[in-house]
């Protein structure tokens, strides 16, 4: 964490500039001074590992928010007269419009982004509202180093189940979760222990977050016609081995990738889905035949991203020893051990994670694979009772169990795990 926070910034950048304090004639904020904010407020939140920075006007002036480790939080109000010129100033570098036709529609931008020998690709969407234009910016660090498979979480039974289904020469390999979950971490975690002189790997994605060496990237661009679905059937024709399609989003990616998997491609892709089985009932209702999907999905990882406790300040957490117990009962029919439940911590919150209680994040996940039962219910088209029979057979190993098993590890909490899945995954 930076040693001081943004308002102690904001402030001594204020006071720097003299008695009038940022502003320039008129009353209006200093372009210097403007220019300077913004680039505090860029860097600090390089330096709080943020994946978003939001710049929000107001009646009052603007907040500053930061997303970090999937929370929001305000860091700084700005005044009114600092507001929209602190906007305009961030559109201008990525040669957004400024004038009044900019300032009431949604523009997308970008810009590059340097800082503590970092290189970012800033990527900015602009939203028109009753007191301004509100900025979103994405900071996608492409100095950021892939962490290897065996970084992310993953429990041993299923990183050994994972490993097997990426080695196969063929098949359709899904990752679903919410946006932000991690799927793509978790899908160049595998590239890139597949990765090799003799194999070729194409990658279509919005935006390519990952720059790999020995890797062909693409991005999707439908200004110019170059969609998931007419980008897919490109690399169909580019005597690939490996496919990445960022995520399927309609029918149409789905049939292409069913098929480049049938005829000999190790083909991986996100879907936004609540769960594993939630990817094939997915698929059925895009219209895709069920005898496909049993010939093409190797498997179908499942996963969130839970904050870590911060290992300065936690502490044990005997008042969540309830309702870990009722949530292990649920998932394994028994009661947990006592001392998993004397495991369990909280986190107070300290100078090292901004009294946040956390710092960092790791996934937690489950894998699907097709038993005969749950096959010849895809093949029925009896979906609705699909995650029931496979938790109860026991055939899978939920996100909300190795949540669980987490937490009683001390990595995380019941409360994270509950707010990132939800009690039931019915």
């Amino acid at each position: 964490m930076p040693q001081q926070t943004l308002k102690q910034l904001y402030d001594d950048l204020r006071m720097s500039q003299g008695p009038k304090e940022g502003r320039g004639a008129g009353g209006s904020a200093d372009e210097a001074f403007v220019v300077k904010l913004a680039l505090v407020i860029l860097s600090y939140g390089v330096d709080v590992k943020a994946s978003d920075t939001h710049i929000e006007p107001s009646m009052t002036g603007a907040r500053i928010r930061y997303r970090i480790d999937g929370m929001l939080h305000e860091m700084l109000q700005v005044p009114p007269e600092i507001s929209e010129p602190l906007i305009r100033s961030v559109k201008l570098k990525s040669n957004m419009q400024t004038d009044m036709v900019g300032r009431s529609k949604p523009q997308d931008g970008r810009f590059d982004f340097e800082w503590g020998g970092r290189k970012l690709d800033m990527r900015l969407s602009s939203f028109p509202t009753l007191y301004g234009d509100v900025l979103t910016i994405r900071m996608l660090d492409r100095s950021a180093t892939l962490l290897a498979m065996e970084k992310l979480g993953f429990p041993d039974t299923i990183l050994k189940e994972f490993d097997r289904l990426i080695r196969r020469p063929n098949g359709l390999i899904l990752v679903t979760g919410p946006a932000n979950s991690g799927k793509t971490t978790t899908l160049y975690g595998a590239l890139n222990k597949l990765r090799s002189p003799r194999i070729k790997i194409v990658t279509l994605e919005d935006p390519v977050e990952y720059q790999v060496d020995g890797i062909d990237q693409a991005q999707i661009n439908p200004a110019v016609g170059l969609t998931f679905a007419t980008g897919l059937r490109a690399i169909l024709r580019q005597d690939a081995n490996i496919i990445l399609v960022g995520e399927i989003r309609d029918k149409e990616t789905a049939d292409i990738a069913i098929r480049a998997a049938l005829t000999g491609h190790l083909v991986f892709a996100t879907m936004h889905t609540r769960n594993s089985l939630g990817a094939t009932t997915r698929l059925i209702d895009m219209e895709i035949e069920p005898h496909l999907i049993l010939a093409a999905v190797s498997g179908v990882v499942a996963q969130r991203l839970v904050r870590v406790l911060c290992p300065k300040c936690k502490a044990p957490d005997p008042a969540a020893g309830k309702t870990f117990t009722r949530l292990w009962t649920q998932e394994t029919g028994s009661a947990p051990p006592e001392a998993m439940v004397a495991s369990l911590s909280r986190g107070v919150g300290c100078a090292a994670c901004n009294a946040m209680g956390y710092w960092g994040r790791m996934g937690i996940f489950e894998l699907l694979t097709l038993s005969d039962e749950l096959k010849q219910l895809i093949l029925e088209r009896q979906t609705t009772h699909l995650y029931r029979n496979a938790v109860s057979s026991g055939k899978l190993h939920t996100m909300v169990l190795d949540g669980l098993q987490k937490s009683s590890q001390g990595l995380t909490t019941v409360e994270e795990v509950l707010r990132v899945i939800g009690e039931s995954e019915e």
